[in-house]
């Protein structure tokens, strides 16, 4: 990032990426014509800024031709397609917006490995204190780390997202505060690949192992028995917390 100029630095801050978890539930009322609705709420957001955070959580209807019963989502079975339809309606009571999704090859339909993990801030010997996202599922995994605060950051109350406070940064000539604000990371990679890393917001980061970049070194684990609530995972000189796990046992 430091070695960006002023121009790519903006150029760079619009793109997007997220992390957090999402609650399936069914609207209250008999008919349930819209299916199971989706809440996901954001812990980490590249739009959202110190001050000015997202006002509310996402919320969408899914659609998705399987046999499961829509009353009940209990018994929601994986589907290949599925339409995402927007809670939020527009002035004619329509769904301001939907989009269809697909799975992708490898993800095993959700039946086989499964591991969600936060980074505990300050844990193990964490040196720079920032918070992180680690899911794995079928042969893919996903992360993102929170930005890296160096403590000189300026403050732009004019700036409503990411966009307009670096443009407002670099506009001030205020590089440091820009920077700071662009070092949130997050990518995409595979366990058949060797966990590397092949899509990223760091470009740089391309091929490197999801270990190094997380936590930078060694991964074991810290507990026994089958309660994965109360394992701790050390990846390098980070811990991590382990949410949810189709692993049986640390060992």
């Amino acid at each position: 990032l430091e070695s960006m100029s002023d121009e790519y630095l903006r150029l760079y801050a619009r793109q997007h990426v997220f992390g957090g978890y999402s609650m399936l539930t069914t609207e209250d009322n008999t008919k349930n014509e819209r299916g199971p609705l989706c809440t996901r709420h954001h812990c980490i957001d590249w739009n959202y800024i110190q001050g000015k955070p997202r006002p509310r959580p996402n919320k969408w209807y899914i659609e998705s031709n399987n046999d499961a019963d829509d009353n009940d989502s209990s018994t929601i079975v994986p589907s290949n397609i599925w339409k995402e339809w927007s809670y939020a309606t527009d002035q004619y009571a329509q769904s301001y917006y939907f989009e269809t999704w697909q799975r992708i090859k490898g993800d095993e339909n959700g039946e086989g490995m499964c591991l969600a993990m936060t980074k505990k801030k300050g844990g193990h010997d964490d040196v720079d204190g920032n918070d992180g996202i680690l899911v794995v599922v079928g042969d893919h995994f996903n992360y993102i780390l929170e930005r890296q605060w160096t403590g000189v950051e300026k403050a732009y109350p004019d700036a409503n997202n990411l966009v307009d406070l670096v443009d407002s940064s670099i506009g001030n000539g205020d590089r440091e505060t820009a920077i700071s604000y662009l070092s949130l990371d997050g990518g995409h990679g595979t366990i058949s690949s060797g966990w590397k890393i092949d899509c990223s917001i760091q470009s740089w980061n391309h091929g490197r192992n999801v270990f190094d970049r997380v936590g930078g070194g060694k991964v074991y684990v810290v507990g026994s028995g089958t309660d994965f609530f109360s394992w701790e995972v050390i990846i390098g000189d980070t811990s991590w917390d382990v949410h949810e796990s189709s692993i049986s046992s640390p060992a």
